[in-house]
């Protein structure tokens, strides 16, 4: 069981609440519904606080897993990639998320990111034809580098690292019902004239009032039109705990989207069917 130091009272949460890091990790924490959030975060409305709550989560001990991203463009056959995807503590304040492809033909790529509590993440984009061994490695810097896809899917890196989140403006914006949970609405702003190409002009959270756990995002560009939106899908009940199965983006932009599917490896016969819809 993977341990987390919170700024809120200390949670149980499943050994995969933290994998992928990232956009995937600031999801998965649903998985510990009701859980070790104490009566203060629900109701604060300060959402600074919020996103330094989020945030806040850090990894006691390294843990690996593989999944599918199943990629379908409008009017093209689906496409899987194979992924293996993991975090590794570096610091009490520090750890490192990484994600790898593992296909077997054409370009290799894995990213890795070193997430701070305190300070932006750094990200490193390294790619290899397969098969080979070398891999060549390149810093992605916050803002423009970080706006592109990981393996041609609709996740961008700034998307895994939940840039967002290390933005300046955060503003609560209203409690609303979303996906069958009660939520609070965080708007992330980036400033104007820090904007380059595809970058997004803000991000729309809906956090999850009980776990902090993001159960939907909603991305749009400087003239206001939604990019993107990322949302959970279900959870399977593992060992007794309820862990993340799958979540999709959406991608606006080339009328795509990006479906992950989590290999969760069940112990208990009893549990192989319990599974949960977010909203249903």
């Amino acid at each position: 069981m993977i341990k987390f130091k919170l700024s809120v009272k200390r949670s149980k949460f499943s050994p995969r609440a933290f994998l992928a890091g990232g956009m995937i990790w600031g999801m998965m924490v649903l998985s510990v519904l009701g859980q070790g959030i104490t009566s203060s975060w629900e109701e604060t409305e300060d959402a600074v606080q919020i996103i330094e709550t989020i945030r806040s989560r850090v990894p006691t001990e390294e843990i690996m897993s593989k999944g599918v991203l199943k990629l379908k463009i409008s009017g093209e056959k689906t496409r899987y990639i194979p992924i293996q995807f993991g975090v590794r503590p570096l610091t009490e304040l520090s750890w490192e998320s990484s994600y790898e492809t593992l296909v077997k033909e054409g370009v290799q790529e894995r990213l890795v990111i070193v997430n701070h509590v305190t300070e932006p993440s750094q990200c490193f984009l390294s790619t290899r034809n397969a098969g080979e061994k070398e891999w060549e490695t390149r810093e992605l810097l916050p803002g423009r580098d970080t706006a592109i896809r990981f393996a041609d899917t609709d996740f961008w890196v700034c998307d895994l690292e939940l840039e967002f989140l290390q933005w300046k403006e955060q503003s609560f914006i209203k409690r609303e019902m979303r996906k069958g949970r009660p939520c609070r609405v965080i708007e992330s702003s980036m400033p104007r004239d820090l904007i380059r190409g595809d970058m997004y002009r803000k991000v729309l959270s809906w956090v999850d009032n009980e776990s902090g756990g993001i159960v939907m995002a909603q991305s749009y560009n400087p003239q206001g039109k939604r990019m993107k939106e990322f949302e959970v899908q279900s959870f399977k009940k593992v060992n007794g705990v309820w862990q993340l199965k799958q979540m999709t983006i959406y991608d606006n932009q080339r009328s795509s989207r990006t479906t992950l599917e989590i290999d969760l490896s069940v112990e208990d016969p009893n549990e192989t069917g319990s599974v949960k819809e977010i909203g249903k």
